[in-house]
């Protein structure tokens, strides 16, 4: 079918192309795709570089994609063309957040060409930069609040909990009547999720900390640990949860293989499962997902801002790319294609 241009457009664009892992990225002068039926190409705004990417940009996650590909999982923008049908034209000039196709470029370039169904309009109350981080990380938190009341848990652990998800994670679950204890790694991680309001907090980095741990587990009577290290810290919250209790891996920030006794499954029922938000949001509905984004529009908009710690052009994203994971708790490193 015949696609729709808003404008006339440049026959090039420039975007930051991974050709091999672990070994950086390079910008490179690339065609601008047209979109087809089911289709809409956006003007990327921003997006945010997210441990997800850092891993992929590794060849550490799991991923349909084939290099040389455009890198970023997700981002936000203007849809400057669609392809000709009923549901891509709806959102021709909108502002919307997208997620990158799953096996091709993706959005840290000047255009991204997605899917017209994994573009989701953007509320006037939230920028282009807070909806550039509406869906991996407040989807993410939907979906543990999600299987937490399915398992009927009242209350929950969470690692890393200083980071964006984590902070997200810990309001949420206010909001929803979930209790959340945020294991940190730093006792400076302690004071800024006091000041956001978190009321259990507990540092890995203390000499009681596996004691605490145990003894706020019972007291809460925490069922299910969604983790984001993996590591040692895997036999850490098997060993404090109660017998039954579950480890729910969605991460692997230390990179460092986990070590469980066989007693813990054996004699005790425990398990670990893994989270996938790609796996969780082929599962759901449209319906289901369509609540979710409203829910998090909402809640981004009125309720929790996320910082936003560093703003960079695609050549900065080269020459700064390795600072990404040092303090990731002082906020979001967005990627900006346009001049700054």
């Amino acid at each position: 079918m015949k696609n729709i241009f808003t404008t006339h457009f440049p026959n090039s664009m420039k975007g930051l192309v991974l050709k091999k892992f672990d070994e950086g990225l390079a910008i490179e002068e690339l065609e601008v795709p047209k979109p087809a039926k089911g289709e809409v190409l956006v003007k990327i705004d921003s997006a945010p570089i997210n441990p997800s990417d850092w891993a992929f940009l590794r060849g550490l996650y799991a991923s349909p994609k084939k290099l040389p590909v455009v890198a970023g999982f997700e981002g936000s923008g203007i849809v400057m063309a669609t392809g000709n049908d009923f549901f891509s034209r709806r959102l021709l000039g909108k502002k919307v957040a997208c997620f990158a196709p799953p096996t091709g470029n993706g959005t840290w370039a000047e255009y991204t060409l997605t899917q017209a169904a994994t573009a989701i309009p953007l509320k006037k109350n939230l920028s282009l930069e807070q909806g550039s981080m509406l869906l991996v990380n407040p989807l993410s938190v939907i979906a543990m609040i999600s299987i937490a009341k399915k398992k009927q848990s009242h209350a929950i652990a969470n690692t890393a909990a200083a980071s964006a998800l984590g902070q997200l994670l810990d309001k949420m679950c206010r909001q929803n009547g979930l209790q959340c204890i945020n294991i940190v790694r730093r006792p400076e991680q302690v004071e800024l999720l006091k000041k956001n309001g978190a009321q259990f907090i507990l540092d890995s980095s203390s000499p009681n900390f596996n004691t605490e741990m145990r003894d706020l587990f019972k007291q809460l009577n925490v069922k299910i640990a969604f983790d984001a290290l993996s590591g040692a810290m895997v036999s850490q919250l098997l060993a404090a949860l109660p017998k039954g209790g579950e480890v729910m891996v969605y991460g692997a920030l230390s990179e460092q293989e986990m070590m469980v006794p066989h007693g813990r499954f054996i004699f005790e029922g425990k398990k670990i499962s893994g989270f996938w938000l790609s796996q969780w949001i082929n599962q759901q509905s449209m319906f289901t997902l369509l609540q979710a984004f409203n829910k998090v529009q909402k809640f981004l908009g009125t309720q929790h801002e996320i910082q936003i710690r560093d703003r960079m052009s695609l050549t900065q994203v080269i020459e700064g790319l390795n600072t990404f994971p040092e303090n990731m708790s002082a906020g979001k490193i967005l990627v900006k294609p346009w001049p700054l």
